[in-house]
Parts: structure tokens; sequence; C-alpha cells
């Protein structure tokens, strides 16, 4: 046998061997499985380990998977407080573990885009019996129905909270006004017009309504982050919490400026009588 031919016999069986293995693999490969981040961390799972599952505790009947990867769970609400150790395989595998072939709960369709859901839902509707088809926002709506509630009492929660500070801030400032009797008096008298003090007391007044909801919105978003932080690790999740958006901080400084303008305006009718004299000779 020449070197050539040698060679070649060699690079054949090394080829043959490698076909072979790849064929072992591929037929007695563990099946995968993708394992969340909550269950990983507590059995100390890692990708390319093998597990055993089986339904029942005695481990009968138990089959070995592969972790092909740790996935995060989606920011939802509904899922987040629930605390779930999920683990996805793929179908053929469940219905062997479990041994119900053929037999579904839930099917989830992903539609092309600008897609009518519901025309598709009501398509498949009158196709066949034995399931019925719902659009993803039907069944958003169905099961919102608590979050709804929950954002309702929130929102009032905010409205009182809001009115509680909008009539605090109105009460200081017109305590401030009367604190300073004497000084409007005293400008009444250096000749300064009513209506120039009228000015002066409505850009004090929306003055400090407007630092007051600047350090309300600053203390907002402190404590919106304390809770993120807070919840976010307890939960395990990126799901937000709390959040100060800019449509709030733009209510807050229109609050603010309009209560400044009352509040200023009140003072001044409440200075009208102000009797100078009587003032200075305090």
């Amino acid at each position: 046998m020449t070197p050539l031919q040698r060679l070649q016999y060699l690079g054949m069986k090394y080829a043959l061997a490698i076909v072979l293995l790849g064929l072992c693999n591929f037929t007695f490969a563990e099946p995968e499985i993708l394992v969340n981040q909550r269950l990983a961390d507590r059995l100390s799972l890692k990708p390319g380990e093998l597990v055993e599952l089986s339904l029942t505790g005695d481990m009968s009947k138990a089959r070995i998977f592969r972790v092909a990867q740790l996935y995060q769970e989606k920011a939802d609400p509904y899922v987040v407080p629930l605390k779930r150790n999920m683990i996805k395989m793929h179908l053929s595998d469940l219905e062997q573990l479990i041994e119900r072939p053929d037999q579904l709960d839930i099917i989830s369709i992903r539609a092309k885009k600008d897609t009518d859901a519901h025309a598709l839902a009501a398509k498949l509707n009158a196709e066949a019996i034995g399931f019925i088809a719902v659009s993803a926002q039907e069944l958003a709506e169905k099961n919102s129905t608590t979050f709804e509630v929950v954002s309702r009492f929130h929102k009032a929660i905010a409205f009182i909270t809001m009115m509680a500070g909008a009539i605090f801030i109105f009460a200081l400032v017109v305590m401030r006004v009367e604190d300073q009797r004497k000084n409007l008096a005293i400008l009444t008298v250096t000749g300064i017009s009513r209506k120039t003090i009228l000015k002066l007391l409505v850009l004090e007044s929306i003055f400090f309504a407007f630092v007051a909801s600047i350090i309300g919105a600053g203390t907002g978003i402190l404590a919106a982050k304390i809770v993120n932080f807070y919840y976010q690790n307890f939960y395990q999740t990126t799901l937000i919490f709390a959040r100060v958006t800019p449509a709030i901080l733009l209510q807050a400084a229109t609050v603010s400026f309009l209560l400044g303008m009352i509040a200023g305006t009140f003072s001044w009718f409440r200075l009208r009588r102000l009797q100078v004299l009587q003032e200075l000779g305090r």
C-alpha cells in the first residue's frame, strides 16, 4: 500500500468514525429544556447540566433532560407575584413525560403584523368545534379586571393625596402672607400701588408653590426608585412597580401654578381691608 493510499484509508476511517459518533449523539442525546432564573438559583442549575423530571414524588418513570439555557421571566404583573418555578420543553417531550399524547390545554398562535386578531379568532371558531379561540386583547381584558380595580384605587389615593398637599401648601402660603402684613403696610405707605402689591403676592405664592412641587417631585422620584429596587430584587424581575412620568411632573407643575395664583389672589382679598396705620403701630 502506497503512502497516498494509506493516507486515504486513514482519512476515510476517521471520517466514518466521526459520522458514527454524530449519529450516536443525535440518536441518544437527552432532550433539552429551558429553566427560568428563579428555579435555577433555587436548585443551583447551570446550562449543560442533566436533570431528572417526573410527575410523581417517587420519581417513577423519570426522564433525563439537559438544561439548554436559563431565561428570565417577562415583566408580567400577573405572573410576577406568583413566584413560579418554570420549565419549558418541546411539546413532544412534554407529551411523553405526562403520557398524554395529542392533548393540549392552551395553544398560542402568533399572527403576522397587521392581522385582524378578532377576525382570525372568529374564523377559527367557525372552522371546528372542541376549542375556543380568543384574541390576545380579549384575553387581556378578561384577566385584567383586578388590575383595573387596583388602578382606580391608586388614582383615588393619588387624588386625595394631591388635594391634601394642595390644601397644606395653600395654608402655608396664606399664613406667610399674614405674617407679612406689616411689611405690606410699609409698601403701601411708601406709595407702591395695590396692583403692584397684588402682583408681588401672586408671584411669591407661585414661586413658593412651584418650589414645593419640585421638592415633592424629587421625593416621588426617590421613593419610586426605592420601591422598584426593593420589589425588583424581592420578586427577581424587571417589572416597574412605581414610575414618575413626565405627564405626572407636568400635572404637578400645573397644579402648583394654579394653586399659587389662587393663594395669592385669596391673600390679596384678605389684605384689601388692611389698616395701614394700625399695622404700623403694632
